[in-house]
């Protein structure tokens, strides 16, 4: 069954105060891994705050059809396996990681910004939000 409109908005996990605190605190465990924790524990924290921002990214995309998270989700999981990657040798400077993340994140809204909120067919006279 396909929503739209003001329904489609509340069942959006982002809209959601149980669950919307989720993502700064799972994007502030990545960057605690990123910045402050040296090593491979520092790796952990980083691939284990990703894994689950990109989680929530992907259940919210599944769960409301969000055009953002359709491309973040696992735009975060990978970064995620790169950091955990980096436990087992994998040679990928961690900026180059949350870098490209950074950028992907930036262009996954930008079709929000021009009015395209949820993939799915606009509501009756509206804009395609």
């Amino acid at each position: 069954m396909e929503q739209t409109g003001a329904k489609q908005y509340q069942t959006d996990w982002a809209a959601n105060r149980r669950l919307a605190w989720l993502w700064p605190a799972a994007f502030g465990v990545a960057v605690l891994g990123w910045l402050v924790v040296p090593g491979g524990a520092g790796d952990v924290l980083a691939a284990a705050g990703l894994a689950v921002a990109g989680a929530l990214c992907v259940g919210n995309a599944l769960h409301c059809r969000r055009v953002h998270c359709v491309f973040t989700g696992p735009l975060y999981l990978l970064a995620a396996a790169l950091f955990a990657g980096r436990l087992a040798g994998l040679t990928v400077a961690p900026g180059l990681i949350v870098g490209l993340a950074a950028v992907g994140t930036v262009m996954a809204f930008a079709p929000e910004w021009w009015g395209k909120r949820y993939f799915g067919r606009a509501p009756s006279g509206g804009s395609g939000r």
